[in-house]
């Protein structure tokens, strides 16, 4: 079986004018990998309606994808918090779009048999199989059986008191998170399905809190789940900051990325959210190997720019990364192209 070269990023949420060269110099990076895939943030349509009580919201137009094939993308995930902002025709139309342009997708469709559809990437005789799931869940998004929507996984959320609160009134409590039983055993009947037909399965799921590089237990319990029942590797988006990478079982969590180009400045962003990165593996028959990842500054409105060693926003990036990814036994190891990421 011969390796191949794997190649992934931030959330993407491109509201410029144009698509051609939107990814700057790191269309080259993705383009050179075999298997290359990221989450697609929202809808790139022109149809549809806002869906009313949305407090944040965005969309791109069809014209971006001409960004994502110059970057050679094979896939994307659009099981998220923002494909459906502009209701089902604005998310059909960016699926018949990514399908014209034979860009695979997967984690939303017009019903959930179709959102819980993985795809498939096959090069060099090595068959790749991808799965969405988001437990950011806005009212209606979950796909069912007759409505249109994303693949979910309902997370339940308990404020536990630190003390006794007649004595400590107002102290802050233990946030205690799972997932429900019976998504999680559909996705990993999901991974144990798709793991008998490929020979690699990677997972994404929209999770984790906006803003927060914090890992909460439904995030672990989640992506420990996935990779018991067979999956090779999981990644996360949707905090905006870069979070923790952990190992289990030899196969890495990608806690987030951040954003890779994200043009659109929420009133809640930072500069924090210019701190991104890509991270690249060796595929090999069993798994990820040679992990590492290249630090990146997100796009807002220009090309997101891969960062030289000497730049300050390098060693920022690195420093948070570190500290993060030391609470769960992950090594990094700094070196002049890329930064080598290592189970404990």
């Amino acid at each position: 079986m011969a390796n191949l070269r794997f190649l992934t990023g931030g959330d993407v949420a491109p509201m410029r004018k144009g698509g051609t060269g939107m990814l700057g110099e790191i269309a080259s990076r993705f383009r050179q990998a075999d298997v290359s895939f990221l989450n697609l943030e929202h809808a790139l349509s022109e149809k549809g309606e806002l869906l009313h009580g949305k407090a944040f919201f965005h969309r791109g137009s069809p014209a971006h994808l001409d960004g994502l094939v110059e970057a050679g993308f094979s896939c994307v995930n659009l099981a998220n918090n923002h494909i459906l902002d502009y209701g089902e025709s604005a998310m059909s139309e960016t699926i018949q779009h990514l399908e014209q342009h034979a860009i695979g997708h997967f984690g939303a469709g017009r019903n959930s048999d179709e959102a819980r559809k993985s795809h498939v990437v096959e090069k060099n005789g090595i068959r790749c199989g991808f799965l969405g799931y988001t437990t950011t869940l806005p009212i209606g998004f979950a796909a069912t059986a007759s409505s249109a929507g994303v693949n979910p996984i309902q997370v339940y959320t308990a404020y536990q008191p630190r003390a006794n609160p007649f004595e400590y009134p107002g102290v802050t409590p233990t946030i205690v998170t799972r997932a429900d039983p019976a998504h999680l055993q559909r996705l990993q009947d999901d991974v144990a399905a798709l793991a008998r037909q490929v020979d690699l399965v990677f997972v994404y799921v929209h999770w984790g809190s906006s803003m927060s590089p914090y890992v909460h237990d439904f995030q672990r319990e989640v992506g420990k789940a996935a990779i018991d029942a067979g999956a090779h590797a999981v990644f996360g988006g949707h905090q905006h900051v870069v979070s923790a990478i952990e190992f289990h079982k030899g196969c890495p969590i990608v806690h987030c990325s951040g954003n890779l180009l994200f043009d659109k400045w929420e009133p809640f962003f930072t500069d924090e959210t210019l701190k991104t990165f890509l991270f690249g593996a060796t595929l090999e028959a069993g798994g990820l190997r040679n992990c590492y990842l290249l630090p990146v500054k997100n796009g807002v409105g220009t090309p997101p720019r891969l960062l030289p060693r000497h730049d300050p926003l390098w060693q920022e990036i690195f420093d948070d990364l570190q500290t993060q990814c030391r609470a769960f036994g992950t090594k990094l190891v700094a070196r002049e192209d890329a930064v080598e990421v290592r189970a404990g």
